[in-house]
């Protein structure tokens, strides 16, 4: 299949990769035919495991390493009460 798009659609689609939104011309198509057919009901697994897969990429090389710091007091530190 061929698809010609006009140089505003190559434009946003640029936009989202620049930002980040997407990683690929075919993540934004993907991205697009999901939201599309989630009005109907449809491809939600597809749209979870694409955000699944999204959230992993972002998380890779993240540690956080409390050293037995609870999360709320975490939360807390640098706060002036």
């Amino acid at each position: 299949m061929s698809i010609n798009l006009t140089t505003e659609q190559q434009a946003v689609i640029q936009r989202a990769i620049q930002s980040g939104l997407v990683r690929s011309v075919d993540e934004f198509i993907d991205s697009a035919i999901g939201a599309l057919a989630n009005r109907s009901g449809e491809f939600d697994k597809a749209k979870a495991r694409l955000a699944g897969e999204r959230i992993r990429e972002l998380r890779k090389g993240v540690r956080l390493d409390l050293k037995g710091m609870p999360i709320l007091e975490l939360a807390h530190v640098g706060h002036k009460y």
